[in-house]
C-alpha cells in the first residue's frame, strides 16, 4: 500500500513539474508561493513531511489507520491525474 502511495507521490510531483514548465500554474496558494520561492524542492519537502506525518499517523491507530495513506493517495492521485489531462 505504501509503495503505491509513493508512485502517486512521485506521479503528482512529476506531473506538477512538467505542468509548471508547461506554463500551467500551482493551483494551491501556499504552495505555489513555495515553489516560487524554493522551486520545486519545496513541493517534494512538503509530500515528504506530509508522508512522514501520516506513517506516524499510522502507527498509532488500529486497523483504521489503513486509512491513512489512502487518504493521502487520493487527493495526489487527482491532482496528478488533472495535471496529466492538462498537459496532454
Amino acid at each position: 500500500m505504501w509503495v503505491g502511495l509513493v508512485a502517486v507521490l512521485l506521479a503528482d510531483v512529476v506531473s506538477t513539474y512538467a505542468g509548471l514548465q508547461a506554463g500551467m500554474t500551482e493551483g494551491n496558494p501556499a504552495m505555489r508561493i513555495a515553489i516560487e520561492t524554493a522551486g520545486i524542492a519545496a513541493l517534494v519537502a512538503v509530500k515528504l513531511v506530509v508522508l512522514g506525518f501520516g506513517a506516524g499517523v499510522r502507527t498509532l491507530l488500529d486497523e483504521r489507520g489503513a486509512v491513512v495513506p489512502l487518504g493521502l493517495a487520493i487527493p495526489w492521485f487527482v491532482a496528478a491525474a488533472s495535471n496529466a489531462t492538462h498537459l496532454l
